[in-house]
């Protein structure tokens, strides 16, 4: 796997073109939580290397668009998941098995660094938030119950909409459910960026419903024309400027 390093490129558009951001969940703001993957994984007998779970869901994420699967289908998730934290070949199944079982929508909380800090240098920013995801309907609950967002007060950070696909009732990459999001906001979907983990069901479904889209791809494993970056703190750094330079 070769990471995304060195100095980002400039993004294709500035502050400017936009006012708003939509934020996928899995893979931009959180991740599984490590300690039920674990626990999954042990239970089921198999050796794994948990030094590698972030990467995990990287390349995870890369077969689920690779294999073009389903909304919600987590096979070939759990599959490229196992092997890419070393899973024995032998074993894959049976490991892919034990996190099906457990890749519920409430086990998506464990924060990923310095997303919060990106999303507070938005809102300094003037950047409307909103959230588009795949999800049973729970999402809200499971991000405000974990402090990491909500619509309104609370004790994560505020945003606008929340689009889940269990309410809208179409799933990424639909269009209809990005235009959800930018009809919750009130805006053109041409004023809406949308930032999530995916080639297909993010950066593909956003442009399709005419927002501009970019992909988190740390591991640097997207072969398509698509905007890429590191990390949703990449990603403000490189809208608003690296932290000293005057961009906040």
């Amino acid at each position: 796997m070769t990471a995304r390093t060195g100095r980002s490129p400039a993004l294709p558009f500035d502050r400017t073109a936009l006012d708003a951001v939509s934020l996928d969940v899995g893979g931009v703001l959180v991740v599984p939580d490590h300690g039920i993957v674990a626990h999954a994984l042990t239970t089921a007998g198999v050796a794994f290397d948990r030094r590698r779970f972030a990467d995990g869901h990287y390349a995870a994420m890369a077969a689920v668009d690779r294999a073009r699967s389903r909304p919600e289908d987590v096979t070939d998730y759990a599959h490229a998941f196992a092997g890419g934290v070393g899973v024995d070949g032998d074993q894959i199944e049976e490991a892919a098995v034990a996190l099906a079982a457990v890749l519920a929508a409430p086990i998506w909380h464990q924060p990923l660094a310095g997303a919060r800090a990106a999303l507070a240098r938005l809102a300094a920013a003037g950047v409307r938030l909103a959230v588009t995801s795949n999800s049973d309907g729970s999402v809200a609950d499971t991000l405000a119950r974990y402090e990491i967002l909500q619509v309104g007060e609370g004790r994560g950070l505020v945003v606008e909409h929340i689009s889940d696909s269990g309410v809208v009732g179409v799933h990424k990459p639909d269009p209809a459910i990005f235009r959800a999001t930018a009809d919750g906001l009130g805006l053109a979907p041409g004023r809406v960026c949308h930032v999530g983990d995916a080639g297909g069901f993010d950066a593909d479904g956003a442009a399709a419903a005419g927002m501009l889209a970019v992909h988190v791809d740390p591991l640097g494993l997207c072969p398509d024309a698509h905007v890429h970056v590191a990390s949703l703190a990449d990603f403000v750094d490189r809208l608003l400027g690296p932290r000293g330079t005057g961009g906040d």
